[in-house]
């Protein structure tokens, strides 16, 4: 049944908001506003329950005690990106939305990367000081024109798209690094897309604008920094950890790279200062989104999300959403970590850039297609993006990277009461992988690229292509085991006697990359691949 709407809503505003924003919630004839910033945390907790959004920024924690206090939530709205002081699981099992303003200070963050890479071809901080100081070198400050230059951008996405329509206004040659941005976006942008070493060697300037993830944990590191031109350029205004700061203060200390810019430290604010005092480096104190004018778009665009949510049942920018109704979630729980699992399991083992999804759908799970290709979809997307992927903004973000979408439903059972089929089509290649339940509830893997199996999918994995030969898994069994990895399961599929065969593996530790190496050196074995769910 269908939530009764109340007829007038009422919003606690515990952080800071313009008034621009502040002015178009108290401008709803059915919203009541209380503006109560700084209240401490007992009375928040006393005066929370009759309350239907709670505004706020980080000082507020979120968590367990005061959603459990706030038992008419709705919607939790916090300005900026960062969302560390909300429990956004717990806000989830509260059936609770949570959103921020991830979009509002793109171009406070775009401006500031360009500011930074001027800065630190002109040496204008520098210059600026030496005058102040009582002196007049023009001849110690010799910078750097862009013109002609080429511009690594790493990370393709709101802010490094930005960066590169104005950087081609100051006519530089702008290429780009991100395997997850579809190439049509780069060819609309006029940037051509390149793999990472190819950038880092033919760029004179390297801009950092990607996620933290495991992935790009110190992803410009010594080896990496080793690869760029002589007397390169590196600016990080995207997030500190991406660059390794020991390898970065070897490399301007010794002449490798010409300088550096940083707005972002890998520990905020930095202890080690060996960095911050380089003639070749010039640094901020994180204030990227810092503008009048960003500040005033965050206050803005909370008022409207927050409006939107309650008035029409419209979440932008949510970073959570629960299924329709508790009844409907319970029922699909199993079937969504199901899809969810597929898709992670196939970003980690597709190669290239994702262009198309396809789900066929077989039996009672055909009702579900949309919040279950959602699933596949947030699956695909988590691991590899910043921002919290999640019921909601899956389908826009693969829209925005242009990957298409479809789904068809067959309410006829298959081989199985119940089957999902997902299609993902990358620029290099196709995969299909087929998962059902057993008993209604264990997840199972049954299918990838025609090979039938059963897998269940959770831990450590190797894919393993082979020709069907004796001795196969023999000698694979004998590599790992002198690696001290051992062997859960192995699962085998095969097409035909004597052609192709499929098997996967599960472990129990993880494969280093030289173990996987020495697999692939075995004469029979075609492709190995690991993934972990």
């Amino acid at each position: 049944m269908e939530e009764a709407k109340p007829t007038r809503y009422r919003i606690l505003v515990t952080g800071e908001i313009l008034p621009e924003g502040l002015s178009l919630l108290e401008a709803e004839p059915d919203f009541d506003v209380d503006v109560k910033v700084g209240l401490p945390r007992q009375e928040l907790l006393r005066i929370l329950a009759p309350y239907h959004a709670l505004i706020t920024r980080s000082e507020t924690a979120i968590d367990k005690e005061l959603l459990d206090a706030g038992a008419n939530l709705r919607v939790i709205a916090r300005g900026g990106v960062g969302l560390d002081n909300v429990d956004i699981d717990y806000a989830s099992l509260k059936g609770v939305a949570v959103m921020n303003t991830p979009g509002a200070n793109t171009i406070a963050a775009v401006e500031h990367t360009i500011g930074l890479l001027l800065a630190l071809c002109r040496r204008i901080p520098h210059a600026h000081n030496s005058l102040r100081a009582g002196e007049w070198q023009r001849k110690k400050f010799l910078g750097t024109q862009l013109q002609g230059k080429t511009l690594g951008i790493i990370g393709l996405g709101r802010i490094g798209s930005r960066v590169a329509t104005r950087m081609k206004a100051f006519e530089m040659h702008v290429i780009a690094y991100d395997p997850y941005v579809n190439v049509e976006k780069a060819e609309q942008l006029g940037v051509p897309l390149v793999e990472f070493e190819q950038l880092l060697r033919q760029s004179d300037i390297v801009t950092i604008h990607a996620p933290l993830t495991d992935e790009t944990f110190h992803m410009i590191s010594h080896r990496e920094i080793n690869m760029m031109k002589d007397g390169a350029m590196l600016i990080n205004a995207a997030r500190g950890p991406i660059v390794d700061p020991e390898a970065l203060y070897h490399a301007l200390t010794r002449g490798k790279l010409a300088g550096a810019a940083m707005d972002v430290f890998e520990e905020e604010p930095p202890k080690d200062r060996r960095l911050l005092e380089l003639d070749n480096v010039v640094v901020t104190p994180h204030i990227g989104a810092n503008t009048v004018e960003a500040q005033v778009n965050v206050a803005v665009q909370l008022a409207r999300q927050v409006i939107a949510a309650l008035k029409h049942g419209e979440y932008e920018n949510s970073v959570n959403m629960p299924i329709a109704s508790r009844e409907e979630f319970l029922k699909l729980r199993p079937f969504l970590d199901l899809a969810e699992r597929i898709g992670r399991m196939q970003v980690q083992t597709v190669e290239g850039r994702i262009q198309a999804v396809s789900v066929e759908y077989y039996g009672e799970i055909a009702n579900y297609v949309k919040p279950l290709t959602v699933a596949v979809l947030k699956g695909l997307l988590a691991p590899i993006l910043r921002e919290k992927v999640n019921y909601i903004n899956a389908p826009y973000i693969a829209d925005e990277r242009r990957i298409r979408v479809s789904q068809t439903r067959t309410f006829e059972p298959e081989d199985y009461t119940n089957l999902m089929r997902v299609h993902v089509r990358t620029d290099k290649q196709k995969q299909t992988v087929a998962g059902t339940l057993l008993g209604r509830s264990i997840p199972r893997i049954v299918e990838i690229d025609g090979y039938g199996l059963d897998v269940e999918p959770e831990g450590r994995f190797l894919i393993i292509k082979n020709y069907d030969r004796p001795g196969v898994i023999g000698k694979v069994g004998t590599i790992l085991g002198n690696a001290n990895v051992n062997i859960a399961e192995w699962r085998l599929g095969r097409l035909r006697p004597n052609d192709l065969a499929l098997a996967v593996v599960k472990v129990d530790d993880p494969v280093p990359p030289e173990v996987i190496r020495q697999i692939e050196a075995v004469e029979q074995v075609v492709q190995v691949v690991p993934f972990e769910l």
